[in-house]
């Protein structure tokens, strides 16, 4: 009886950790020795050992704590501790070198976030129940090249770019989500939440806005389409309740809700 669309738009995004970009390397007739704090250093020790064409066994990772990462050091190109290993080779005396980026190395050289456009359409029946989801999704992958693309792209689907969408916890009998990739145009990484950063923005926003039109109360109607025995609908209520939300918001504030699960 009624159609409700709405197009979202996301911004490329740096992950501009609050820790710069740093890694200490020596490289001697021994082999290769860093000190720095990783998310992947199992993949940095097969780059290193490759870039310095020496046996794994030769590469020492000396793991240190990282000051916030969100996926910027879980890269799987190991850029900033190849550019170490390669200054520390090149210097030629065994003398450990130490790097830092700068934030302008960061914002410059570094692996963002896709950009994303959302394109949304929802049918609803005479009583304002939604018969019908329509999402698509059109962004770079970044799973599309990377080591781990044979596990998590299926059939030329990354399931990173409709994660948090293609999972929705909603009870909607016709559900369709499209995936467009599209050509690479800037270096893209994981970035915190992943897909998740921004499918579940865009899809609770859009459900928000698709019970508004339909004059349903966005609590009660999410309880409806939840599962009443899964942890989301127990959280959910729980929050609910902490919140007071069946109590006036004081003057000058508002309340929101969003329900969305990532990484279990």
């Amino acid at each position: 009886a009624r159609v409700i669309e709405a197009t979202y738009e996301v911004p490329v995004l740096a992950h501009a950790s609050m820790e710069p970009l740093d890694c200490i390397a020596q490289v001697t007739a021994e082999g290769c020795q860093i000190w720095n704090g990783v998310q992947q250093q199992s993949v940095d020790l097969i780059n290193i050992s490759k870039f310095l064409g020496i046996p794994e066994a030769k590469v020492r990772i000396n793991m240190l704590f990282a000051g916030g990462s969100f996926g910027r050091r879980g890269n799987q190109y190991s850029d900033y501790q190849l550019e170490a290993v390669a200054i520390a080779r090149a210097h030629g005396q065994g003398v450990p070198v130490k790097l830092v980026w700068t934030r302008e190395d960061d914002m410059r050289a570094g692996y963002y976030r896709p950009a994303y456009v959302h394109v949304f359409r929802a049918g609803l029946d005479r009583g304002g129940s939604i018969m019908a989801w329509q999402h698509r999704i059109v962004g770079q992958s970044i799973m599309g090249e990377g080591i781990f693309s044979k596990g998590m792209v299926k059939d030329g689907i990354d399931a990173t770019s409709t994660e948090g969408a293609a999972n929705l916890p909603y009870m909607m009998s016709n559900l369709r989500i499209e995936l467009h990739t599209a050509p690479p145009e800037v270096p893209v990484l994981y970035w915190r939440s992943v897909g998740s950063s921004h499918n579940a923005y865009v899809t609770e926003c859009f459900f928000d806005e698709v019970l508004r039109a339909a004059g349903k109360d966005v609590v009660e109607m999410r309880r409806i389409l939840l599962d009443e025995k899964s942890r989301l609908t127990a959280v959910m209520n729980m929050a609910v309740q902490k919140a007071g939300w069946d109590t006036p918001a004081p003057a000058g504030h508002a309340r929101g809700l969003a329900v969305h699960e990532s990484f279990g």
